[in-house]
């Protein structure tokens, strides 16, 4: 089964990623991360040279190739579901799982050195407003998890695996 984890930046998706993957003994694939070894650049240094849109191409053309993996978890990038392909594209070939903290608790995370390493997190207003904006493409996942302030990845990632087992 592949598995794409969505959400906010901050949200624990690389973290939660890494941990699942782990327990159901599959490959793991960070979209951001492989963007940035294939370009030889940060996510941030891809957006000031390159724009968004090149971002977006590159980030879309590496979901497709997870298709050669008949099992895997993915942590997409936080904006990758708001691309309708890309929606449709992980619907028909996967089961999305949208982690999903509180706002505050994904600013607690992020800290002020990740405000500075993300290229869409410039102060919490203005990443208040693109939460927001995304909303409604997490809500268009197949699983939910709800995570609490205080939650471990690894309790998060072995919910996550009980559901996926629960699913058959």
């Amino acid at each position: 089964m592949r598995v794409y984890l969505t959400g906010f930046m901050g949200c624990g998706k690389t973290t939660v990623g890494r941990l699942l993957a782990s327990r159901l003994g599959v490959p793991f694939v960070d979209l951001d991360e492989e963007i940035q070894r294939r370009a030889g650049k940060s996510v941030r240094e891809i957006f000031a040279e390159q724009g968004e849109p090149a971002f977006r191409q590159l980030e879309a053309e590496l979901l497709r190739e997870t298709f050669n993996l008949p099992d895997v978890v993915v942590s997409t990038g936080g904006g990758t579901m708001v691309s309708e392909v890309n929606a449709r594209w992980i619907g028909a070939n996967g089961l999305a799982v949208w982690l999903n903290p509180s706002f505050s608790t994904i600013v607690t995370r992020i800290g002020a050195r990740g405000k500075t390493d993300r290229p869409l997190f410039r102060d919490e207003v203005q990443a208040l407003s693109l939460y927001q904006q995304r909303l409604p493409a997490y809500r268009r996942a197949d699983v939910t998890v709800d995570v609490a302030p205080v939650e471990e990845p690894e309790e998060i990632a072995a919910r996550i695996a009980l559901l996926l087992k629960d699913r058959g």
